[in-house]
Order: structure tokens, then C-alpha cells, then sequence
């Protein structure tokens, strides 16, 4: 009688197999989770590079900033512009709201000349903005020598870089022009060692880091129809006082953004309860998703609705599709544990998410916020 010989079942290739779909999984969250961040990051830090040299443009006397006319210094024969010394002295800068695109200060301005030609400095602008009040506090005429003080109270309007909300600096500038003498008649001499920043001044959220003043041509795109302008551009000579200021601290940060980080915090610690207990283990992810909605919708409520994708959008969408992520694999988790009878397998998954999906979402906000504020 012939013996019959019983083959041990050979399980390691389908336990192998398990494995590489527990690799595969986690290779796509991480391939996600890497794609999103490294293309928002990048944003971030463009963002930043690029709004640096528009601020430098604003303040150069030599450069035509992006989208504006070149400025025409074409001059007039036989006519010579008359100088005016000018300076301002910010003494409050009453409130700046993003949402509504507009800041209003209050400053002292004043013109100094000798020249008899120009007999009242009256008739200047606030460009991009409107005077809410002006009264004229001094005037003073010694022979030639004309000095005049005003103080004016403006409301301006300024499209705000959002991009970088809530770590965003700008560059808030006042611009004079004197609409009735173009800049072949009439330069501003900027009086940089006057003008200046009260100590007083304080800005809710920012802190104010540097000042400094400029004249720069102005060129407009038409001549307005002025015949001695022998079809030239309209260019006027414009004096500007730049204030930069940026985020002070992270307080406000913290105050936006605290909730989404408890939210996904909870979200992930669902990986450490039972994935048959389908109650909380899901329940807190889904809890956690509508924090994040609605903290999202609160943060954007702060900004004008320009279409543009700030850094707090950024932050709500990593922490929205980090939540999804751990729904997405408590799911996967469950079918493991209860459909496939894997225990073991459910139990390591849930633990090597819990580390990749901690540390991407940790690693992303560090290189959002290093991108975005250093």
C-alpha cells in the first residue's frame, strides 16, 4: 500500500500579496498627501518672491511697476519745473480692512517752494483714494519762500496681497499728485528727512517695520486732450510715503487655525480604536470633516471674495483632505478586519497611517508656513 504524502499549504504568497496592498495604500496617501503640499508650497514661495519685488518696484523712482504706463519724462521746451519740497507725517492710521480693499489714515502734509510762479498748493490728490477732510493749519510766505501745512484725513483704497493670509506683510503707500501741473512743470522733492511714522501709530495684527518716501513720474495713458501737451502722455510728478508692515506674532494664526489642527488631530487618533467599532472610530473623522468646513468658512469670511486661493484656503484644503485620507482608511481598515477576517493586517495599517499621515500633514503646514513668512 502506497503512502500518500500531504502537502503543507503554502500561505507566504497570499500574506505577501496582503502586504504589498497594505504598501500600495499607503504609497497613494503618501503620493497625495506629497503632490498637493509640494505644488501649494511652491505657490506660497513664488507668492512671496514675487510681492518682495513689487514692493521694491512701488518704491523705485526708476522702475515702471507691472501693468501700469511707462512714465514719459519728454520735456517741454524752453519751460523749467518748478520744485517743491513736500513730506508727510502719518500721526494715526484710523483702519485697514482687507475685505473692504481700503484704509483710512490721518497725516500732515506740507509743500515748500521758492518760486513765484505757484501761488497756492491747494489744488493736490490723494490718488487711489479719496480726502475725507482737509484743513490747513499753517502757511508761511517770506518773500519767495512759500511753506504750507495740511492735515488731511484719506481714504484709500488698496488691493491687498492675500495670497500669504494670514502670514502676509504689505506695502501701504500714500500717493500725492498735483492734478494741474504736469511733471514738465512741477517735480516733488521728496523730504525724506522729515517725513516719518508716529510711535503712535498701531495697526490691530501688524506691527510696522519700515517707512521711507520717493518721487516717481506718473505716466497716464492719454493726454486728456491738453493741447500743450503736443499729443504727449500725461505724466505728473507723483510724491509716495511707503509704509511696511507685516503679521505681528502668531497669536492671530493660532486663533485661526487652532480648531482645524484639534479636528485633524482627532481624526487621526481614530486609528487607534477598533475599526468594527464603527461608531466612533468614523464618527470622529466625520465630526473632524465638518470642523473643518466650518472653520474654513469662518477664515474666509475675513477676505474679499476675489477668486484668489490664500494661504488660510490652503491650510483649511490639507487639513480637509487629511481627514478624508484617515475616512478613507478607516474604511479600508474595517473591510480588512471584518470582511477579510485580518486582524493583524487592519491593526498595522491603522499604525503606519497614523505615522504617514501624521507626519506628511505636520511636515506640509511647517513648509507652508516657512514658504509663506520667512
Amino acid at each position: 500500500m502506497s503512502e500518500q504524502v500531504y502537502k503543507i499549504p503554502n500561505n507566504k504568497a497570499p500574506k505577501r500579496m496582503q502586504w504589498w496592498m497594505v504598501v500600495l495604500l499607503l504609497a497613494i496617501f503618501t503620493v497625495i498627501l506629497m503632490a498637493v503640499g509640494t505644488t501649494l508650497v511652491g505657490m506660497e514661495y513664488k507668492s512671496k518672491k514675487e510681492t518682495q519685488l513689487h514692493y521694491r518696484e512701488r518704491m523705485d523712482p526708476l522702475q515702471t511697476e507691472p501693468g501700469l504706463t511707462p512714465a514719459d519724462t519728454t520735456a517741454i521746451k524752453d519751460v523749467q519745473p518748478i520744485k517743491v519740497s513736500t513730506g508727510i507725517y502719518v500721526d494715526r492710521i484710523e483702519e485697514l480692512s482687507m475685505r473692504e480693499l481700503s484704509w483710512t489714515v490721518d497725516f500732515y502734509i506740507w509743500f515748500n517752494w521758492s518760486d513765484t510762479l505757484l501761488k497756492s498748493a491747494d489744488n493736490f490728490q490723494v490718488i487711489d483714494g479719496s480726502i475725507v477732510s482737509k484743513e490747513k493749519k499753517d502757511e508761511y510766505i517770506q518773500g519767495a519762500t512759500h511753506y504750507v501745512l495740511y492735515r488731511i484725513v484719506a481714504k484709500i483704497t488698496s488691493v491687498f496681497d492675500e495670497m500669504r493670509f494670514p502670514c502676509d506683510d504689505h506695502l501701504l503707500t500714500v500717493c500725492i499728485e498735483a492734478p494741474s501741473y504736469v511733471r514738465q512743470k512741477l517735480v516733488f522733492i521728496a523730504d525724506s528727512v522729515n517725513s516719518s511714522v508716529s510711535s503712535r501709530v498701531k495697526i490691530p495684527g501688524y506691527r510696522i517695520y519700515r517707512q521711507g518716501t520717493v518721487e516717481k513720474p506718473h505716466s497716464y495713458k492719454t493726454s486728456r486732450g491738453d493741447p500743450r501737451l503736443n499729443g504727449i502722455k500725461a505724466t505728473f510728478s507723483q510724491y509716495r510715503l511707503g509704509v511696511w508692515i507685516r503679521r505681528d506674532g502668531w497669536g492671530f494664526f493660532l486663533k485661526m487655525f487652532l480648531p482645524l489642527y484639534v479636528a485633524v488631530a482627532v481624526a487621526i487618533l481614530a486609528f487607534f480604536i477598533k475599526p468594527t467599532d464603527t461608531d466612533p472610530r468614523f464618527g470622529l473623522g466625520v465630526g473632524a470633516l465638518f470642523a473643518a468646513v466650518a472653520n474654513s468658512y469662518i477664515n474666509s469670511s475675513m477676505l474679499p471674495n476675489t477668486g484668489v486661493m490664500s494661504l488660510a484656503d490652503i491650510i483649511s484644503i490639507i487639513g480637509t483632505i487629511t481627514i478624508l485620507l484617515t475616512l478613507i482608511e478607516s474604511t479600508i481598515s474595517l473591510h480588512l478586519y471584518d470582511r477579510k477576517d485580518k486582524k493583524m493586517l487592519s491593526h498595522r495599517f491603522d499604525r503606519l497611517s497614523f505615522y504617514v499621515l501624521l507626519l506628511g500633514y505636520v511636515t506640509f503646514n511647517i513648509s507652508l508656513l516657512l514658504a509663506a513668512a520667512l
